[in-house]
C-alpha cells in the first residue's frame, strides 16, 4: 500500500503537538467514523464483556474507541519529528520505583503490556528511559501482513531506540538475553490459535504462554505496564508489582497458568478503569464468535 505510505509521510511532515496535530487528528477522526473499522467486532466484543450494556452505551464507547485511535496515529506521527519527545508526554508513572529498582540490576526484565493507549509511545518512552539506565530495550514483534506498513512501524521502532526481535526466535535465544540483561517487550492481549485456555476480562480465551514460559527459563521477572493518555501529548503509565515465578513444587502446566492467570487479572483492571483505550478491534474471543 504504497499509497497510504505516500499519505502518511505527508501527514508525518505536517504533523505537530500544536494546530497542525489537531488538523491531522481531525482527518484522522473523519476518516474513522466514516470507514468505521470492525465496528461489528467491537460490538461483539462489548456485548461480550458488558451484557448488561444497551446499544447507544456502546455506540457511544465505539465513538470514543475511535477518538483515542485517531490520537494515537497523530501522536505516532509526530513522535517520528522527534523521539525524545516521549520522555516529555509522559507525565507521569505511578509506582517508577519498580522499574528503577529492576534497572538497577543486571539481569533482565519481561516487559508485559497490550494495546492500551498510546502502546507504540510507551516503548519509545521505555526505550529512552532504560538507555538512560544502561539497558536497551527489545520487542518481539510479528510483522504486519502490509510490507510498506511494516517496514513505517518498524523503521519507527528503530528511531525510538527499541532493537527488534522475529516471533520465531527461539525461546532459548530468548532465555539467554534475559540472562545477559535483556530487557524485553511483549504485548500479550493478542489471542492466540492452539495456545492455554483461561479467563480474560470473564471469559474464556486462547492464551500465548510465552510470557510465562521465558519467565521460568531465565528467572527474570515479568513486569506488567499500561499506559492511559490524559488528554492529546498527556500521558500516564501504570506499573504493578512484578510477578513472581510460581513455586517449582507445582506441575509445571499449573505454574503456567498460575502466571496467565495473574496477567490476565492485572491487564484486566487496567481495561476496565480505561476501555475506551483499549484495542477492542481484535477478535480476542475467537472461540465465542
Amino acid at each position: 500500500m504504497k499509497s497510504i505510505i505516500k499519505i502518511v509521510n505527508v501527514l508525518e511532515k505536517f504533523s505537530d503537538t500544536g494546530v497542525k496535530g489537531k488538523c491531522v487528528q481531525k482527518f484522522f477522526s473523519g476518516l474513522l467514523k466514516l470507514i468505521h473499522p470492525r465496528a461489528k467486532m467491537i460490538e461483539n466484543n462489548l456485548k461480550l464483556v458488558y451484557p448488561e450494556s444497551n446499544y447507544k452505551w456502546r455506540k457511544n464507547l465505539r465513538s470514543e474507541i475511535y477518538y483515542n485511535l485517531s490520537w494515537t496515529l497523530t501522536e505516532i506521527l509526530a513522535l517520528q519529528k522527534n523521539p525524545a519527545q516521549a520522555l516529555e508526554w509522559v507525565k507521569h508513572v505511578e509506582n517508577l520505583n519498580y522499574v528503577d529498582e529492576l534497572l538497577s540490576k543486571k539481569h533482565g526484565v519481561i516487559f508485559l503490556t497490550g494495546h492500551i493507549g498510546n502502546w507504540e509511545l510507551l516503548g519509545a518512552w521505555y526505550a529512552q528511559y532504560a538507555k538512560s539506565h544502561g539497558h536497551e530495550l527489545h520487542i518481539i514483534h510479528q510483522e504486519i501482513h502490509d510490507k510498506d506498513i511494516w517496514h513505517y512501524v518498524n523503521d519507527s521502532r528503530i528511531k525510538y531506540g527499541i532493537k527488534s526481535l522475529p516471533k520465531e526466535i527461539s525461546v532459548l535465544s530468548l532465555a539467554r538475553l534475559l540472562k545477559n540483561g535483556a530487557h524485553i517487550a511483549i504485548l500479550n492481549d493478542i489471542s492466540g490459535y492452539a495456545d492455554m485456555i483461561a479467563p480474560f476480562l470473564g471469559h474464556e480465551c486462547t492464551n500465548t504462554p510465552g510470557p510465562a514460559i521465558l519467565s521460568m527459563l531465565s528467572g527474570a521477572p515479568i513486569l506488567p505496564v499500561c499506559i492511559y493518555r490524559n488528554k492529546p501529548f498527556e500521558h500516564e503509565i501504570k506499573v504493578l508489582e512484578p510477578l513472581k515465578i510460581p513455586d517449582k513444587n507445582l506441575k509445571y502446566e499449573d505454574r503456567v497458568k498460575k502466571m496467565i492467570s495473574e496477567w490476565n487479572e492485572a491487564y484486566a483492571k487496567m481495561i476496565l478503569a480505561r476501555p475506551e483505550l483499549w484495542f477492542w478491534l481484535h477478535n480476542r474471543w475467537k472461540n465465542k464468535k
